[in-house]
């Protein structure tokens, strides 16, 4: 991929002045193309099998449901793709930046703080979506709902010293795509 296409937005306004027929999913079968995978083998397979299959193959045994998330590397400037557990509450989509509790912060997160503006897929439905790590009240209020649903993320919790983030997921508007 060339340095060009690094922000995944305008790579995808790209592709559709190329076919203007094409759809935001037309695009990421493109974009998957040459995306790069997490480095962790088993997400590496998991992130492919769930894109081939539309979500409905995976491969995964862990907790559902899963999303691919779609980030811009903030060093390399090349499309990055992970599969992650989120949790809807409220009607709104939330990640939750655990890895397993370690004390660094996951490359996704880092990455979509550096450019918040993101893809997501979900099953057949792909979109546009802008990232924003809740804190202080925000994040207190719904921390409890979610540990309640994976009580994984309390113990994750407690094996560090960071505040795991926890990031709401917002679609963008057609209109505002570009």
């Amino acid at each position: 991929m060339s340095e060009r296409s690094s922000d995944l937005g305008s790579w995808i306004a790209r592709l559709r002045t190329v076919d203007p027929t094409a759809g935001l999913a037309e695009a990421l079968d493109a974009i998957d193309r040459e995306a790069l995978d997490n480095a962790v083998g088993f997400a590496a397979e998991h992130a492919r099998r769930y894109v081939a299959t539309n979500g409905l193959d995976d491969g995964w045994d862990g907790p559902r449901p899963i999303l691919i998330l779609y980030t811009t590397g903030r060093r390399s400037g090349r499309i990055r793709r992970n599969p992650l557990l989120y949790v809807e509450a409220d009607g709104r989509r939330y990640l939750i930046g655990s890895k397993g509790g370690d004390d660094r912060h996951p490359e996704w997160y880092l990455n979509l703080v550096a450019e918040p503006r993101v893809q997501v897929r979900v099953l057949q439905d792909v979109y546009e979506a802008d990232a924003r790590t809740l804190a202080g009240p925000e994040r207190a209020q719904l921390w409890p709902e979610l540990i309640a649903r994976y009580p994984m993320f309390a113990e994750y919790q407690q094996a560090t010293s960071r505040e795991i983030p926890v990031v709401e997921l917002t679609r963008r508007a057609e209109d505002d795509r570009g």
